[in-house]
């Protein structure tokens, strides 16, 4: 799984890194603390979606700053091994609810959980290791 990847290289940063602008808006910290926040969406929209078979509030929207922000606020207090331990709490949480439901039942069903599987998804992670590693 390339988030795994991703937090074993975000371990390796020292702790300035952390502060350092990785974009125009957002620092090495304030990314963590967005994925956190998608991480743990995933955990409470898994199960739900399953049941009710409705796309999750994300898929209808493209207007995703006010979430974002609101994790990168949350956690601005959070230390680098805080806010790594939390993420792997919520990749723990996830991945057991994929496993309760069934990774090859989820994936007979690409519209609603196509982006727990997606390549972009591993697409964007990469361009965000190539970006911290030009630290």
């Amino acid at each position: 799984m390339i988030r795994l990847d991703f937090i074993s290289y975000i371990k390796t940063l020292k702790p300035v890194d952390w502060n350092k602008q990785v974009s125009d808006k957002w620092t090495v910290k304030d990314v963590v603390a967005h994925m956190i926040g998608w991480e743990k969406e995933d955990t409470k929209v898994i199960g739900l979606t399953w049941k009710t078979k409705k796309r999750p509030w994300f898929y209808e929207t493209d207007h995703y700053d006010d979430f974002n922000n609101k994790y990168v606020e949350y956690y601005k207090n959070y230390t680098p091994e805080q806010l790594i331990k939390e993420w792997g709490k919520y990749q723990k949480q996830a991945q057991e609810e994929i496993n309760r439901i069934g990774e090859d039942k989820l994936k007979k069903y690409p519209d609603l959980f196509g982006r727990l599987f997606d390549e972009g998804k591993i697409v964007i992670m990469g361009d965000i290791i190539r970006g911290l590693r030009r630290l």
